[in-house]
């Protein structure tokens, strides 16, 4: 890890409240937005259970894994571990979900909720184009994509956001019933893995760390203070906002289905709370989703671009992701969410492992450590999730026999397998090498 710096600049509340709400609303985005209320529509009475399980792996998780990156400098000091190419193969692969993924369904949300839950007659492909367009002008300025963020767009969406809650809360739509699922807690803890923060964590870490270094906090304490000062903004906010989110939704589980499409769903709950509050939340999904998409698009083009060593133009490759997280827009929200699931399934796993070895970084003994770990947690979500080998028999039998995975932590054994057998054959390398 960095060594820390004796020449700590003094924090500024101002520059937490606008990095803050950026890192915020960076993490809030469609996802964030359509699948609480379903969670909390199935979970009914249960919706106490259910939020704490959203907390855990929507917002906790995603925080802590950008303050365990934070302490290391960045992320490839945590993957340099595993190897070389790893770092490269990692981001690669999660900027790729951004683009056919993440962002186009922040497009896809922001036209058929925001927009088109208001003014039904507005056309899909020319708002797709207008999304862009508008994504491409705060992205264009690399050095102020989160100041732009957290200046003029965030402040206005958490007021909104957080208004509509209150009002939900103090208010209730309805009178939630008997949960749907049998264990709420594990329901939306496994949600949570689809909004896919804590991949945003590993994608958007080099932009938070640089913005913060670019506010003057250069030094590794000061650093790390202000992106811990950033992380309990983020937090707080996610809290209040997802709690109600999930308890609305809960609130009208006796009076929808529980396979109610997730963007129906919200347009309704916002048409029980009043047609008074249409305008603003479709101001604030717009919102919502248009920070998340500029933070992603600007970090896939800044990854790309020193991946291709500066051959390739940083807006260059920001049009480039427009045009082709658009065309992936064109599916829908449902469209694309069918094929999102599998995807987090493979990807959560080697990350969250990621995330835990560098937590405990300064006690893993070698390499060995992190190579067995992480190889093993891969394997087994590709035997899981991946469409195809997940239906073969063997497939099937090796998840069906791992403690906890009906829980969702199936990855946790052979973790522990591989950490251990690779600490193993770490040290009889060094020994042969030594002898």
């Amino acid at each position: 890890m960095d060594n820390p710096s004796r020449n700590v600049v003094k924090i500024k509340l101002r520059d937490i409240l606008i990095l803050g709400f950026a890192f915020f609303a960076t993490y809030f985005g469609a996802g964030n937005l359509i699948f609480p209320p379903q969670l909390g529509l199935v979970s009914g009475t249960s919706y106490g259970p259910a939020l704490a399980g959203l907390t855990v792996s929507g917002i906790i998780l995603p925080v802590f894994a950008l303050i365990i990156i934070s302490f290391h400098g960045d992320v490839r000091r945590i993957t340099e571990h595993v190897g070389p190419y790893t770092y490269n193969v990692l981001l690669a692969m999660l900027m790729i979900i951004c683009t056919f993924v993440s962002i186009p369904r922040t497009c896809a949300t922001a036209i058929q909720l925001g927009i088109q839950g208001n003014f039904p007659e507005v056309p899909f492909l020319p708002s797709v184009i207008a999304y862009f367009v508008v994504s491409y002008w705060f992205t264009s300025d690399e050095d102020r994509v989160l100041d732009k963020i957290g200046k003029y767009l965030t402040p206005f969406l958490a007021l909104i956001l957080i208004v509509i809650g209150i009002v939900g809360v103090i208010s209730p739509i309805g009178v939630p019933v008997e949960a749907s699922v049998e264990n709420a807690f594990v329901n939306a803890f496994l949600g949570g893995y689809n909004t896919g923060d804590v991949l945003v964590s590993f994608i958007m870490a080099a932009v938070f760390i640089q913005s913060v270094r670019n506010k003057g906090y250069e030094d590794n304490r000061s650093r790390n203070k202000m992106m811990i000062a950033c992380s309990i903004v983020t937090v707080i906010l996610l809290f209040i906002i997802y709690g109600s989110l999930l308890y609305m939704g809960a609130c009208v589980s006796g009076e929808f289905s529980s396979d109610m499409g997730r963007a129906d769903l919200l347009v309704a709950i916002i048409r029980h709370v009043g047609k008074f509050v249409m305008i603003p939340m479709g101001i604030a999904i717009i919102l919502a989703c248009l920070t998340t998409a500029v933070g992603q698009v600007a970090a896939v083009a800044d990854f790309f671009r020193t991946a291709s060593k500066e051959k390739l133009g940083y807006k260059t490759l920001v049009i480039g992701t427009c045009i082709l997280s658009a065309a992936t827009a064109l599916l829908g929200v449902d469209g694309i969410v069918t094929y999102i699931g599998w995807i987090y399934s493979i990807s959560y796993p080697p990350v969250l492992a990621l995330m835990v070895l560098g937590a405990f970084a300064k006690v893993i003994p070698n390499d060995g450590a992190y190579k067995g770990a992480v190889y093993s947690v891969t394997v087994y979500a590709f035997l899981e999730a991946f469409p195809g080998l997940s239906s073969l028999g063997f497939a099937k039998t090796v998840v069906a026999a791992m403690p906890l995975s009906q829980a969702g932590f199936g990855w946790v054994i052979p973790f522990i397998a591989g950490l251990i057998l690779g600490t193993a054959a770490g040290c009889f390398i060094a020994d042969k090498k030594a002898a």
